[in-house]
């Protein structure tokens, strides 16, 4: 597998299981959040012409790791894909995620911001956009190839020593 494309809910282990994989494929990892949000902040999106060119270009590659939530933009990259990872993983898991994590270093991320995303990935059930649970079971089951849904955490490591 030399074209992976990882998405999930915010705090799931996107990140963390893309530099896992990477290091152990020597894999290039593209992180949606740095194409689709400007100057490394998370309140200035980019304009999506950009957005989509730079996706288009990194397509075209011959290796990478893709993670993100952004379905919509996981989606234009399917049809290069070699292998799906859906992380699915439960609120609670999430959660302590994005709290481990905490507020980036932004001064435009600031303690409001993070809130407002706990919020927002908490609602990653309910939504209905190709940035939830639903848009990601969408985009999941039509996807042809190689794939997995990981809901638990403890699949994780199987899936790192298995690929």
């Amino acid at each position: 597998m030399k074209r992976i494309v990882i998405f999930g809910n915010s705090g799931s282990g996107k990140s963390t299981l893309a530099k896992e994989l990477g290091a152990k494929h020597t894999l290039p990892i593209v992180h949606l959040d740095k194409l689709f949000w400007a100057d490394g902040s998370y309140t200035t999106k980019r304009p999506p012409e950009i957005v989509l060119r730079k996706i288009d270009v990194l397509k075209a590659e011959p290796a990478w790791i893709m993670e993100g939530v952004f379905g919509e933009l996981a989606e234009r990259l399917l049809d290069r894909a070699d292998f799906l990872i859906w992380l699915d993983l439960p609120w609670a898991v999430c959660k302590a995620g994005l709290e481990q994590r905490g507020p980036s270093k932004s001064v435009e991320d600031s303690k409001v911001a993070f809130a407002a995303l706990i919020v927002w990935a908490e609602n990653y059930w309910t939504r209905t956009d190709l940035r939830s649970a639903p848009g990601h079971e969408r985009i999941f089951s039509a996807f042809p190839g190689d794939k997995v849904h990981i809901a638990r955490r403890e699949q994780l490591k199987s899936l790192v020593e298995g690929i």
